[in-house]
């Protein structure tokens, strides 16, 4: 069964130069799916995601059938795709299983909202905002959503691993005589002796 719905006229894609580095990071990385439709906010984990258009840019996604998420993306026309570090103990701990359908999956965790609503994990180190162009039923576990992205953005808010410093411990010199003790505590540098 395939869904066709007519794009939305006061959209415009985005310029895939504007957000090439962060596709380039796509279909490597831990992702999280999100939407939301009125008072209804959904998340989900997955795991196939591939670029399918460069203009304008598009995403696939497989998700999980049976998820609470799909009925959101399917009434707000749109979803979230946001990219999580895959040791984040947060996320993956948080969406590792399917959540009831009652419960509010982002509740317990700072978000930002996309210009579409759909919530984003301020621990995302990139997200992707879309608009749904074609839904997939396919006969299998999962459920396909092609998406055209509209808006993306990075937190750079984010602490990176590797540029922390690491404070040195300042070792005090060990003078081996008074003289050299008082040179170290007065800072003066002791010169060298000439040669007669």
């Amino acid at each position: 069964m395939v869904l066709l719905m007519s794009s939305r006229s006061d959209w415009a894609p985005i310029d895939r130069s504007v957000i090439g580095d962060l596709l380039d990071q796509i279909p490597s990385g831990v992702f999280l799916l999100t939407g939301a439709f009125g008072d209804m906010r959904g998340a989900a984990l997955v795991r196939w995601v591939q670029q399918v258009a460069s203009q304008p840019p598009m995403l696939v996604i497989a998700i999980e059938k049976g998820q609470p998420l799909s009925p959101i993306i399917r009434d707000s026309r749109g979803f979230a795709l946001c990219l999580i570090e895959a040791n984040d103990p947060v996320c993956t701990r948080l969406f590792r299983q399917i959540p009831e359908h009652t419960q509010d999956p982002m509740i317990s965790i700072p978000c930002m909202k996309t210009p579409s609503g759909a919530p984003v994990p301020l621990r995302a180190t990139a997200w992707f905002d879309c608009e749904i162009m074609r839904h997939f039923d396919i006969e299998a576990d999962h459920e396909v959503y092609i998406g055209c992205i509209h808006h993306a953005g990075r937190n750079e808010a984010l602490p990176v691993a590797s540029n922390r410093r690491v404070a040195k411990k300042r070792v005090a010199p060990n003078p081996k005589n008074k003289a050299a003790a008082s040179r170290i505590a007065s800072g003066v540098k002791s010169r060298p002796r000439r040669a007669r």
